[in-house]
């Protein structure tokens, strides 16, 4: 009982921990749906540092964890990306959703619900250089009524601070999105999924595995990161289906929360996937 106590009084400590770090960071920015992070409030945000970096863990689902501390950034988009990091991982579904979408009546697909969809994020032991700084790498897992062995999709995404050729979108987290090669789904089934058991190498993040124009750019919005493609919707060759289809995306992550809102459609609009009326699948963080 006193364990599950000092469980909770973690958990509570690490989620106002991100809160002040964040609204700290923040502070003396321009209200706007995301807005740029001003130079003035370099004092507090270091002070902001400061103080995680003397933090003992991180807060991932319902576990205590204990973890590296994150260094002193250097800049804005390196701040962003430091917080952002500790948010993109651990478990997440949308149960909840799901059971308020049958008690109203609403099914999936056609029926305007949702299906129960289940996403883990984990590190990869995997960076690579680039002209502007190194990134680093998460793997996501989507699995649907909460069975692990359900998966409907696996990517691995690549996480970046710098957006130097895309000045028109601002201070954000860019997100590459690779495809993952036969033999590294493989190794993560024996591996039960884990990506800590996985020998990743640099063939994982091969420019031939990334999907063309699909990246996402992340920022912060006052009280979550956000995320959207570089235009409204792209047209991609879907090996699964054989055929283009128009993708939309757009999508939000809060400590507590990932919000997915991901649609396809034929090059005639007919809907494939997705929710039809554009809802998010709303997926709370849940324990490991």
């Amino acid at each position: 009982r006193e364990m599950n106590v000092d469980m909770r009084r973690a958990e509570s400590c690490s989620r106002m921990m991100h809160v002040v770090i964040l609204t700290l960071a923040t502070q003396g920015c321009e209200s706007s749906l995301c807005s740029t992070w001003s130079q003035a409030t370099q004092p507090p945000r270091a002070a902001a540092f400061t103080r995680l970096e003397s933090a003992v863990g991180v807060q991932s689902g319902a576990a205590f964890v204990a973890t590296r501390a994150v260094p002193r950034a250097r800049s804005d988009s390196d701040i962003q990306l430091a917080v952002f990091s500790q948010m993109f991982s651990g478990h997440f579904d949308n149960a909840d959703q799901v059971e308020a979408d049958l008690k109203a009546g609403r099914t999936p697909r056609e029926g305007g619900g949702h299906e129960h969809i289940h996403c883990h994020l984990q590190p990869v032991p995997l960076s690579k250089s680039r002209v502007h700084g190194r990134s680093s790498f998460v793997l996501a897992t989507y699995s649907f009524g909460g069975q692990p062995e359900r998966i409907f999709r696996e990517r691995l995404y690549e996480l970046s601070s710098k957006c130097p050729s895309d000045t028109n979108q601002g201070s954000c987290i860019r997100m590459g999105i690779y495809r993952l090669r036969e033999e590294t789904e493989q190794l993560l089934r024996a591996a039960q999924g884990l990506s800590s058991r996985v020998d990743w190498c640099a063939l994982d993040c091969d420019r031939k595995l990334h999907i063309p124009d699909c990246d996402i750019f992340w920022r912060w919005c006052g009280e979550r990161f956000e995320g959207r493609m570089r235009t409204e919707s792209i047209v991609v060759d879907s090996p699964v289906l054989r055929k283009p289809i128009v993708v939309k995306d757009d999508v939000s992550l809060s400590n507590d929360a990932l919000w997915c809102n991901d649609r396809g459609y034929d090059l005639e609009g007919n809907y494939i996937y997705g929710n039809i009326h554009a809802i998010p699948y709303k997926m709370r963080r849940v324990p490991d």
